[in-house]
């Protein structure tokens, strides 16, 4: 019991909102981008020293850095360094290699993207759902998150539930097979059940509105098996990371284990160790890992349509239009502007915050990639972001 109290605790200092204010990112109005841009490598570092960052950023024109560097550790408790060949868990920002494999699939010839999911999936519920419909987020399908809390448990069991995971990641030794033979993982067969035995808590009609759903991702890489008849990871291995020479890039998570990605990051919050929770069985819409150094490669491959056509790009990074004549600004697995000049996306999950920019008319990229529940991230963040948008970068 006593476990249980500690833990408590440890949730709700980690629900605090104080922080201390962020030191300035002090750049002078006549500065040049390479100034600026040694301000900021300057400003990150001072931020590692005072634990307020633990990551990588990439800022690149036409594929080439202008800036990439590492601050912090890969593993704090083994004295490990963080270099551009550490690997980071993306989150939602996997949702875009998701939408490639798709892509992907579509210039096979193996699918279309206005097929209906029951083509693939034949226990899926609704008979009007285009595999478009998953990709744009305009399914009406509710997330699994939702879903999970509904089916597996109470609100109080899920907080108690929490903390025992809680207490594991605080004692956790580096080691993530303890976690998994404790716990039932979530499994993409699990995401899709759910789906069927809450099908009365579809949110909208297909193609009515926009609304932001990890389901969606999950169901899409479930296809990807099933056209594939190969598992979600080894197709974004053979189809994307190992063509590209993304060599510290793939899928991870409690059920593959794989001891590939020797270069991974652990997760962390303050002093603890904050890498996984029992959700971490599924891929589709996260449980990607990528370096920095590999962003670079991923960049390029994009800018020269190495994997799919320019026609099939284009249509994957243009607005939906919604059956009331909206407009949707989420393209497939990327969030796009009105102007249509800039594309990118956020990820956020335990040890994981993460965010990717570009702009494909200067072929300007910008990356930024922290591995620990950090309070600052956003505005670390923005402040970057503010210092670039000034150059029109």
């Amino acid at each position: 019991m006593y476990k249980r109290i500690i833990a408590a605790v440890v949730l709700l200092l980690s629900f605090s909102c104080f922080k201390y204010p962020l030191p300035e990112l002090a750049i002078s109005s006549d500065a040049s981008l390479q100034e600026k841009l040694a301000a900021i490598d300057t400003w990150l570092g001072d931020l590692a020293d005072q634990r307020k960052f633990n990551g990588s950023i990439v800022i690149a024109r036409n594929s080439n850095p202008l800036l990439i560097n590492s601050y912090g550790y890969a593993d704090r408790n083994r004295s490990i360094p963080l270099t551009a060949k550490s690997c980071f868990r993306l989150a939602s920002v996997s949702k875009q290699f998701t939408a490639m494999a798709l892509m992907i699939l579509k210039e096979q010839g193996k699918l279309e993207f206005d097929d209906y999911v029951q083509t693939y999936l034949t226990d899926f519920p609704y008979s009007n759902v285009s595999i478009r419909h998953l990709l744009t987020h305009t399914s009406g399908i509710p997330d699994y998150e939702d879903l999970v809390l509904k089916h597996y448990l109470s609100f109080f069991t899920f907080l108690f539930f929490n903390i025992d995971q809680s207490m594991d990641n605080l004692f956790y030794t580096g080691d993530p097979s303890l976690f998994k033979d404790r716990y039932n993982i979530l499994t993409m067969k699990n995401v899709l059940s759910l789906v069927v035995k809450y099908q009365d808590q579809k949110k909208f009609e297909p193609g009515e509105k926009y609304k932001y759903s990890n389901t969606a991702y999950v169901l899409l890489a479930y296809i990807v098996e099933t056209v594939s008849g190969q598992t979600f990871e080894a197709f974004l291995d053979k189809n994307i990371f190992e063509p590209l020479g993304m060599e510290n890039s793939s899928i991870w998570n409690l059920l593959t284990l794989s001891d590939k990605l020797p270069n991974r990051v652990q997760g962390t919050y303050g002093n603890w160790l904050n890498d996984y929770t029992w959700l971490d069985g599924i891929a589709g819409d996260g449980a990607v890992f990528v370096s920095a150094e590999d962003f670079l490669k991923w960049d390029q491959a994009l800018t020269s349509h190495a994997l799919v056509s320019p026609a099939v790009f284009r249509e994957a990074t243009s607005p939906f239009i919604t059956t009331s004549g909206d407009t949707s600004y989420y393209g497939f697995g990327w969030r796009l502007s009105p102007k249509g000049d800039l594309m990118n996306h956020t990820g956020s999950w335990v040890g994981a915050l993460t965010y990717i920019s570009r702009r494909p008319a200067n072929r300007s990229l910008f990356v930024l990639l922290d591995s620990s529940t950090n309070k600052y991230y956003f505005e670390i963040r923005d402040r970057i972001i503010k210092v670039l948008d000034d150059e029109n970068f």
